[in-house]
């Protein structure tokens, strides 16, 4: 099993529903002020990464957490880990 494997969420996990939580109230809250989600831009354009970072930063921010705060353990899971 490689690095990325041993972190997916498998639908039975418990925090699997909770995910899908967090990514569809951020998603609802961008596209009700106006933003755009993911889905909206062409997958690979410059437009599609800018707005992945951004809703990623969102979902973040949704659990309470600061994205442009640095993780000083560098733990590789990012500024809440």
């Amino acid at each position: 099993m490689n690095e990325n494997e041993r972190h997916k969420l498998a639908p039975d996990d418990p925090m699997w529903a909770v995910a899908q939580a967090v990514e569809g109230s951020v998603r609802a809250i961008r596209r009700a002020r106006g933003k755009l989600n993911p889905e909206d831009c062409t997958p690979g354009s410059v437009e599609y990464e800018a707005v992945t970072m951004e809703f990623l930063d969102d979902c973040i921010r949704s659990l309470g957490g600061d994205p442009d705060v640095e993780d000083d353990a560098d733990s590789g899971i990012g500024a809440m880990g």
